[in-house]
């Protein structure tokens, strides 16, 4: 039985994914490996050190404000992003399902803010939130906006809750269920897979967000988030590129986790609203 063989252009495109994949990854293992180096390691060109050490982390975490600033950054994101995701849910639930006077045109209304770049709003939230509300110094404008939910975020759940059939809720308006309750009991559990990856993507975003913090929190290291506190650090080590880099690393671990433990609902949820 003759053996099946690839095709060169099948060998080409295959050898193509695996240059890519290692550039994207060697990077990530240098950075990795080189949190572990010492101080006279880190500037030779060895890839993997030659003598493995802990105390970079030790370090980090006792000399800097990383710890703090971890507990900061749960603090301003995990609330904005699992309320915002629900608003976001619920409003597409609206505009899927209800039929109202003027939904169109505030459908619309709301898709056309997509153009508008962030860096236009920017001034004008300043000084709103700075003259009106009084809330620079805090937390509240890295908070509150997120809480609103996101027209990205409503557009992806409008595209899925549209493809749900509708005989769940058929029955459930037949027995005197109120939309409220058909959306919390029916369209949100079976929307798992949106609401898992929209909350994936949304605490990724945040995460990594550096300047609304650096914007509204000023220079006071107790309100500092994780992407301030490296900012901070870039200062401070330097010199010491061993211990800015394990920094890196540090700050990579809360996303990092959260992606292998949710990549098989970010998948079906991506995949599922392509579909659509």
């Amino acid at each position: 039985m003759a053996l099946k063989t690839k095709s060169p252009s099948r060998i080409a495109w295959k050898t193509v994914q695996y240059i890519v994949a290692a550039l994207i990854i060697v990077p990530f293992l240098y950075l990795l490996a080189s949190s572990f180096k010492t101080a006279q390691e880190i500037n030779l060109s060895n890839f993997f050190p030659v003598h493995w050490t802990g105390e970079n982390y030790v370090a980090v975490f006792e000399e800097t404000v990383m710890l703090r600033s971890f507990l900061n950054t749960f603090l301003y994101i995990i609330p904005p992003v699992l309320v915002g995701v629900f608003m976001s849910a619920l409003a597409a639930y609206g505009f899927a399902r209800i039929n109202f006077p003027g939904s169109r045109i505030i459908f619309l209304c709301m898709m056309a803010t997509l153009v508008i770049p962030n860096i236009i709003i920017m001034i004008p939230s300043y000084v709103m939130f700075a003259n009106f509300y009084h809330w620079v110094g805090t937390p509240l404008p890295v908070m509150i906006p997120a809480m609103c939910g996101s027209t990205v975020m409503m557009f992806f759940f409008l595209n899925y809750i549209r493809m749900l059939p509708g005989d769940y809720e058929e029955a459930a308006v037949l027995d005197g269920m109120s939309r409220g309750g058909i959306f919390i009991t029916i369209i949100f559990p079976l929307a798992k897979a949106a609401v898992i990856t929209q909350i994936l993507l949304c605490f990724i975003t945040q995460y990594n967000d550096y300047l609304t913090p650096l914007l509204y929190l000023g220079n006071n290291e107790r309100l500092f988030t994780v992407q301030l506190a490296i900012n901070q650090m870039n200062s401070a080590y330097a010199t010491e590129t061993e211990k800015l880099l394990t920094a890196c690393v540090v700050a990579m671990i809360p996303t990092s986790v959260l992606f292998l433990l949710c990549q098989k609902y970010l998948v079906d949820g991506i995949s599922i609203a392509g579909l659509k």
